[in-house]
């Protein structure tokens, strides 16, 4: 199940933590808690240890002085769910920072009314782009494994050649946790106009993105987010200008179809101010393309589109764009919580998101509870559904105890 939630800036998801049947390390000597939370029930009249696949055993004495073991002990454990992987995909083309007026309406085109207010003076899309980055990734830092490639890169230049087209095959920022400072780093300054320059390789940009992917756990989900404010150009079918930067580049939609289909990668798709209208008409440089329409192909393609017509996320200031991230970031946050290790008795497993009981359910795509993820076994995860998954994600962790079957 996907849950779609809007940003919670006090989203506070530690990363996920094996749990420990041992007693948890001195957090006091700058430990992380790395091994997970484990309390034995005050119910219990033992301490709990984990036998097997994680259950605890206790012993009492009888009343003819022998000790009787038990079948198991109840164990609390605070769990947390595991960060997604996601590559932010950034145009950084110099459209983006462009002062040219091409349609004659007075405006610059790289420039656009960022807070839905005439009467304040526009600013640069990248500019909004920064800062809407910048926004996303502090407030999912602990939340989200966020990586950066950018397209092109900083060698790129403005020049009607294969300079505008170059992509590196690394990403700027690669993948890792706690990873905001970073990307922040690894970026163009908000105020940046020098450095935004060159064409739209989005299929590069792509490519540069999956690569890396391909080195990191497969078992972690993996999300790319690409940001474009146009159609991608600088095809690999097309050696050099004017076909290089003029022909859309139809590759685009197919590599990320086949990232979802073929490695379950989903590609969210966020336009800026993209016009339904056909552009690039007799104009060097740019791709004779609809923009619109080519990136409702691609937003279809990479498997998670928005309903309606616009099957891409189109904002038309930064206020949209604002939404538009924070929706996808909410979304790719996982209700699917490892459970290490698993219940001996899964029938008697219960579950709590901030001290309230959260029900057993049958069907997680209509319901608002829990269920584990495999409902035949292995027991090694659970999954929170509807709201219940939007309790998780502003609570931040999960509390379970693995019950004991009645004595007897």
């Amino acid at each position: 199940m996907s849950c779609t939630r809007p940003l919670m800036t006090s989203l506070l998801l530690p990363l996920f933590a094996a749990c420990s049947s041992q007693t948890p390390p001195d957090q006091g000597e700058g430990d992380s808690g790395s091994s997970g939370i484990m309390t034995t029930n005050p119910d219990t009249s033992a301490s709990a240890s984990t036998t097997g696949a994680g259950s605890g055993s206790t012993s009492s004495t009888g009343a003819d002085g022998t000790d009787t073991e038990l079948n198991c002990g109840e164990v609390d454990y605070q769990l947390q769910a595991v960060p997604p992987n996601v590559v932010l995909v950034l145009d950084k083309s110099g459209s983006m920072v462009s002062t040219n007026d091409s349609d004659g309406d007075g405006e610059m085109d790289g420039f656009w009314d960022h807070d839905a207010d005439p009467m304040t003076p526009p600013i640069s899309r990248w500019n909004s782009l920064h800062n809407v980055v910048e926004f996303v990734v502090n407030g999912f830092d602990a939340q989200i494994n966020f990586g950066g490639v950018l397209f092109p890169s900083a060698s790129a230049t403005n020049q009607y050649s294969a300079n505008a087209c170059k992509v590196s095959t690394t990403p700027e920022i690669p993948v890792a946790t706690m990873n905001a400072a970073a990307i922040l780093d690894g970026i163009p300054d908000a105020l940046a106009t020098d450095e935004i320059q060159g064409a739209t390789p989005a299929t590069a940009g792509i490519q540069t993105a999956l690569d890396h992917l391909d080195t990191l756990d497969p078992e972690v989900p993996q999300f790319l987010i690409l940001v474009t404010d146009g159609a991608a150009n600088c095809s690999a079918d097309y050696p050099s200008p004017p076909e290089l930067l003029e022909n859309y580049d139809t590759n685009l939609p197919t590599l990320i179809g086949t990232a979802f289909t073929d490695r379950n990668i989903p590609t969210f798709v966020v336009g800026i101010d993209i016009v339904d209208e056909l552009a690039g008409v007799g104009a060097d440089g740019v791709p004779e393309a609809n923009t619109f329409v080519e990136l409702n192909t691609v937003a279809e393609a990479g498997g998670r589109p928005q309903a309606g017509d616009e099957k891409f996320f189109n904002t038309i200031n930064e206020i949209e764009l604002m939404d538009a991230l924070s929706e996808i970031a909410g979304a790719v946050v996982s209700c699917v919580i490892p459970l290490e290790p698993p219940p001996d008795y899964p029938d008697y497993v219960e579950v709590q998101v901030g001290g309230v009981d959260i029900p057993r359910v049958d069907d997680c795509a209509t319901e608002d509870g829990w269920v584990f993820s495999n409902p035949d076994g292995p027991y090694d995860s659970l999954e929170l559904c509807g709201a219940a998954c939007d309790q998780l994600v502003e609570i931040g962790t999960v509390d379970a105890k693995y019950g004991c079957p009645p004595a007897g």
